[in-house]
């Protein structure tokens, strides 16, 4: 809420300055009926019912020069919901604001519909539920001057089913991408309001060389983040994301995530 984290507004703001103690357990949460997010768009989501770990190496690029800057770490399992509903929780790690930033997803498994976000950094936590329409939750922040830290009670209509921006990245590989896709996603940013809505589109299918694993044949696609476009290589085989480039056009820079940890199969 990896990147506005999302993973991406997370991200930004620590360059400045998507089961555990911190994962999201299903007890609490009240049931939701699986529907699609946006009508027509089906995505489709491979997840083993233990945790799968992914490895991300992270680099910002200023002025043409690149400089490694840490890992982001993501952890997904699936977990049950309310009445038995299956619930893929997403945990992210990485470094941010000062310390360690981790942001926690729970989408429906069936759509990617957002279910609920938990967000821990070193001045803020964040918790909301997506129920009928609306984010709710609470912004817990520690003011510049204090150790106190204010709650601040949240409630924002979303007009419908959202996808989270903690997970941009799952949400663009799991679409059915072909030559000349193209389509209109909402994103949940809390620091913008809510409901954000993003054009996504297939922008070409190439042979791309990666740091860690090789040549590989991806899909490059790209997404309207607001103030700092995105663009995805998702490996064509098996559906992974092997590189997210996030470019920050307020600040003339951007940063990458390429993926080291091997390939399943």
């Amino acid at each position: 809420m990896s990147v506005i984290p999302v993973v991406l507004h997370r991200c930004i703001v620590g360059i400045a300055l998507v089961a555990g103690a911190l994962a999201i357990g299903p007890a609490p949460l009240r049931a939701q009926q699986a529907a699609t997010v946006v009508p027509g768009v089906v995505v489709h989501m491979d997840a083993a019912p233990g945790p799968d770990t992914v490895v991300f190496r992270r680099s910002i690029t200023r002025g043409g020069v690149d400089s490694i800057t840490g890992t982001r770490t993501v952890v997904s399992r699936v977990v049950r919901g309310q009445g038995g509903t299956r619930l893929l929780e997403i945990e992210q790690r990485f470094p941010g604001g000062g310390g360690e930033i981790v942001d926690t997803a729970l989408a429906d498994l069936g759509t990617l519909r957002a279910v609920a976000h938990r967000s821990h950094q070193p001045a803020k936590t964040m918790r909301f539920e997506f129920v009928g329409g609306a984010a709710e939750g609470i912004v817990s922040a520690r003011g510049p001057a204090d150790s106190a830290r204010r709650d601040e009670a949240v409630h924002q209509d979303l007009g419908g089913p959202i996808f989270d921006s903690n997970v941009i990245e799952l949400v663009v590989a799991a679409l059915p991408l072909k030559a000349e896709f193209a389509a209109e996603l909402p994103f949940f940013i809390y620091e913008r309001g809510g409901r954000v809505p993003m054009p996504v589109a297939v922008r070409e299918r190439a042979r791309v060389a990666f740091p860690v694993l090789g040549e590989r044949e991806v899909w490059v696609v790209t997404v309207g983040v607001p103030g700092a476009p995105a663009t995805i290589w998702v490996d064509t085989a098996t559906r992974a994301v092997l590189r997210t480039r996030y470019d920050i056009t307020a600040r003339a820079m951007s940063f990458t995530d390429d993926r080291v940890t091997p390939l399943h199969g």
